[in-house]
């Protein structure tokens, strides 16, 4: 079943008389739950495509269809509520609230839409996080593993569809980053969700369904990855 289309998408950027394209024709579909890595150089645009997939930015050209729903038909109003339905986005760098706990701002997405959630449901995920003890805990007082899985928590409160992960692991030593693969292969085939995971770390690729490569703003190879054990 499809989640996700990608239709000639494109970015350009303008500067005076010169003319940059971060992306430019850019076409790829994602069924649910796929674990799809993106993998490519610095300046290859896989943020920015993740960025585009997220609604976060407007393209020069293109179509992101989530759900048989052209995101860019939104108005920002509109995305912003369903992104925080839709989409779950976790950054490299941890973008944490820091008067605010740990449950608090694994919560912030939960609140913003003005839900509940059952106390249950919040240490269950804590304890899947390995954070059971830490709730009350403020994010300065975390090392950088733990606010990256406070992040990811964040991403998935709300049991989004699709999980946008920009270089989640870039800031984590090697200890971390398994731990944080280990969270998103968990909830992807535990709860079924979609996970798109821009990576430069070649060594993680191996966890993925499938490969995206990516070289000046276009796709230049998208494989299957015959090494994943069931």
């Amino acid at each position: 079943m499809e989640i996700l289309n990608v239709k000639n998408l494109s970015k350009k950027y303008t500067n005076g008389d010169n003319e940059f394209w971060a992306l430019k024709d850019i076409n790829f579909r994602v069924s649910k739950g796929e674990f799809v890595m993106i993998t490519g150089k610095s300046g290859s645009g896989k943020s920015t495509l993740l960025h585009l997939l997220a609604g976060l930015d407007s393209p020069s050209g293109g179509f992101v269809f989530i759900n048989n729903q052209s995101i860019y038909d939104f108005s920002d109003k509109e995305m912003t509520v369903f992104r925080r339905k839709y989409i779950g986005i976790i950054y490299q760098f941890y973008n944490l609230i820091p008067v605010l706990n740990v449950r608090e701002n694994i919560l912030l997405p939960s609140l913003f839409d003005g839900r509940k959630v059952d106390d249950r449901k919040v240490n269950d995920l804590l304890k899947s996080l390995g954070l059971i003890n830490k709730g009350e805990m403020y994010p300065n007082d975390l090392s950088g593993g733990q606010q990256q899985r406070v992040a990811i928590g964040r991403a998935l409160i709300n049991r989004p569809k699709i999980i946008l992960a920009d270089e989640p692991t870039g800031n984590l030593d090697s200890k971390n980053s398994k731990y944080v693969m280990k969270l998103l292969k968990f909830y992807n085939k535990k709860f079924k969700q979609t996970i798109i995971m821009v990576t430069h770390d070649l060594s993680l690729i191996k966890e993925a369904d499938r490969v995206i490569t990516m070289a000046d703003g276009k796709i230049i190879k998208d494989e299957k990855n015959d090494r994943i054990k069931s």
